[in-house]
């Protein structure tokens, strides 16, 4: 490792570009068998998949008698359109398409024993694999599908369970797809026969065509309409003799035409009822009069005749002539004189005879006025007899016309009825013939097409797709195993997660020699010094005694604390001893290749440092005391302050201790052991633990109130190619 690299990656930005290098490259592996595994698994799975044929048609749905509405058990009137939508109308036919009627009916004509088996009696179609490759494949679908029988749970009667998966399999395999705005229905069926796929789509269809005229067929709409035709032309037929027979009956033809005639006769009557009243009047008048005439002038002397009208006129102008000559005479001569009295004479024998005349004239008018009366009144009788006779008429008329308008009315309802019904039932005999003929608004525009090539597998399309899935799959990988990791990998997980200072970060390294490994991983525990002293302030007297712990084995907490003490004791800063305190697993004499001695157990025991269990190393100024003999009892040595008066001693002869603890979670007296030290690093493997097991740990060193300095990440891993790290 680089100079540079140990330099910079400690400062490494958080969310940077190198994070997201470090976990592709750190589960590179992940995903180049992730992407392996998707890619040679759609590679057989194309190859070896059967070949599926797609056939298509196209159906167009036209404005027909389906569109309109025709329900003989509503109120009879005309067909009107229906308030849906082509839209649903569209929807109604791709329910009627879904239906399983139309599968079953395709299935029971084509057979269940074709549709299953098809493929084993008809090679494929076009197949350009080669012969030896297309062979085995052949062969390996077979056994695919002999062993997806055969897997296949056991059922009582196999012909059902065969006929439910050839209705399955066509109802599956069934594709049915509409336009926006259109009136067309686009059908495809896929199988892996094309022939098979023709044959299904075909008998689909043509049940579909039955189905969809026996949907929209009005259940017994002819028999209805010709029945209630009958019956109201019976009934139309009983009323008009009804109403023949009334006016039969009654002597009326139109009763309007006679009731006009009868009020003009009766007008007329009542005209001359009033005109003969009038007269009867006058007449009486006369009659009254000439009797009063009568009463008033003197009797008359019945001379047995009457003068004529003639004479009567010549005794008048006789009678004006004596009454001039008296007035001449009268003039002339005196009253009392003989020509006066003479004259006087004749004129009043002119005037009594022409007054007798005049009597006998009003007698003879008043018997003529008289019997003029008489007729008046008897005329004006009559016409009061027929203008009531009349007006009875008119009444038997008004009420033999409301029976007529009653049953005119009848007949015109009736009528209307029957001609609704005889219209619905010649479209119910034309919609029967229809219906028998087949005919309807579903036109086939595309009959089913018999496919040449199949549609899948797309190899080159499923290759690139297997590409892609295993690329972006094997990222996606990548970050979710990234994301569902706890473990410490780097720095600042530790420093993030644990809240502790990062006193080093050593590499994963095959030797454990500090003085066999590469120069960089000496760099890391010079480093690992110079932070160290940094946290005492610079001074190599604090802390004296340094305990060095992990969390549970095999995290290398040895292997860092004898690194660490020969790195303090090249710098000649004074002698430094290395305790093996790992009672149950001690290492450091294998790791120096030193002799058994009682060690750590005996220096212990005695409670002062015993120089003759400190051996010396092959490193100046690094001097070792191993654990000695496993079969002490630490931990009852440990209660008394024996460990406390040895520490002591310790300090009075070295510079620096750095004693191997064993890990936290193994013995109950390590902890407590480290607390009594002056200074704790915790040694923290990559990768290895989750870090709320390091969290843990910690708490209970700080519980024993341990002087936790820092944290050394062992084993780290660097994934990046140095080439690569340079650049970001």
């Amino acid at each position: 490792m680089s100079e540079e690299k140990v330099k910079t990656e400690e400062i490494t930005p958080q969310g940077s570009l190198r994070d997201v290098y470090f976990i592709l490259f750190r589960h590179k592996w992940k995903m180049i068998l992730f992407f392996l595994a998707v890619v040679v698994t759609v590679i057989v799975g194309s190859f070896c998949s059967a070949r599926i044929y797609r056939s298509e048609a196209k159906l167009l749905v036209q404005l027909g008698r389906e569109s309109v509405t025709l329900d003989p058990t509503a109120t009879t009137g005309q067909i009107i359109s229906v308030s849906q939508s082509r839209e649903r109308e569209i929807q109604t036919e791709l329910a009627i398409l879904n239906s399983q009627e139309i599968a079953k009916k395709a299935v029971d004509d084509i057979g269940v024993n074709v549709l299953l088996n098809r493929l084993d009696e008809e090679p494929p179609v076009n197949d350009t694999t080669p012969g030896a490759i297309g062979k085995v494949i052949q062969q390996f679908r077979l056994a695919i599908k002999r062993l997806r029988t055969r897997l296949e749970p056991p059922d009582m009667d196999s012909s059902l369970r065969d006929y439910d998966k050839a209705m399955r399999m066509v109802i599956k395999n069934l594709e049915i797809e509409t336009q926006r705005d259109s009136s067309s229905i686009n059908l495809a069926y896929e199988s892996q026969s094309p022939k098979l796929a023709q044959e299904v789509l075909t008998k689909l269809i043509e049940s579909y065509l039955e189905r969809h005229i026996i949907v929209h067929q009005t259940p017994g709409s002819y028999e209805f309409f010709t029945r209630q035709s009958d019956d109201l032309r019976k009934k139309l037929a009983n009323t008009e003799n009804e109403l023949r027979d009334y006016k039969n009956k009654i002597g009326i033809a139109s009763p309007e035409e006679q009731r006009q005639v009868h009020l003009n006769h009766i007008g007329d009557l009542e005209q001359e009822t009033g005109a003969a009243q009038a007269e009867l009047a006058v007449s009486r008048a006369k009659v009254q009069a000439l009797q009063k005439t009568l009463t008033n002038a003197p009797e008359a002397v019945a001379t047995g005749a009457s003068l004529s009208n003639y004479a009567a006129d010549m005794m008048r102008t006789r009678l004006y002539e004596l009454q001039l000559k008296e007035q001449d005479l009268v003039s002339k001569f005196t009253e009392e004189s003989r020509q006066v009295q003479m004259i006087r004479q004749e004129v009043a024998e002119a005037e009594e005879l022409l007054n007798k005349e005049k009597t006998q004239q009003v007698q003879s008018a008043l018997l003529t006025e008289q019997a003029t009366l008489s007729s008046l009144l008897a005329k004006v009788e009559n016409l009061k007899g027929q203008l009531t006779d009349a007006q009875e008429r008119l009444t038997t008329l008004n009420n033999a016309d409301l029976t007529i308008t009653q049953l005119v009315r009848e007949i015109d309802i009736q009528k209307a009825n029957y001609n609704k019904y005889s219209e619905n039932l010649e479209q119910a005999r034309i919609d029967d013939a229809l219906e028998n003929g087949r005919i309807s608004n579903i036109s086939i525009v595309q009959p089913a097409t018999l496919p040449l090539e199949p549609v899948r597998p797309r190899k080159k399309l499923n290759v690139l797709l297997g590409l892609l899935l295993g690329a972006f799959g094997g990222l996606g990988l990548a970050f979710i195993s990234e994301y569902f990791d706890h473990s410490i990998k780097t720095p600042d997980d530790a420093k993030n997660k644990l809240q502790l200072p990062i006193l080093a970060s050593i590499p994963r390294v095959r030797s454990n020699k500090v003085w066999k490994s590469p120069v960089e991983i000496r760099q890391h525990y010079e480093i690992f010094r110079e932070r160290l002293l940094l946290s005492c302030n610079g001074s190599t007297k604090a802390p004296r005694v340094l305990a060095v712990v992990d969390c549970q084995r095999g995290e290398g907490a040895a292997t860092v604390a004898t690194n660490l003490a020969a790195t303090l004791a090249r710098h000649d800063d004074g002698p430094v001893l290395l305790v093996d305190a790992d009672i149950g697993h001690p290492s450091l004499h294998r790791i120096f290749n030193m002799r058994v001695s009682p060690g750590f157990t005996g220096a212990l025991a005695d409670g002062e440092c015993n120089e003759d269990a400190i051996l010396s190393s092959s490193i100046h100024n690094l001097y070792v005391l191993s654990a000695g003999d496993t079969s002490a009892n630490i931990s009852e040595m440990f209660n008394s302050n024996t460990f406390s008066k040895l520490i002591k001693s310790m300090k009075n002869h070295y510079s620096m201790v750095v004693i191997d603890v064993p890990p936290a979670y193994e013995v109950s007296w390590a902890v407590r052991m480290a607390g009594l030290c002056d200074g704790v690093v915790m040694v923290i493997e990559a990768e290895r633990l989750r870090w709320e097991v390091v969290q843990n740990a910690k708490e209970q060193l700080l519980n024993s109130k341990a002087n936790i300095l820092g944290a050394v990440l062992n084993k780290r891993r660097f994934y990046i190619p140095e080439w690569l790290y340079r650049t970001l």
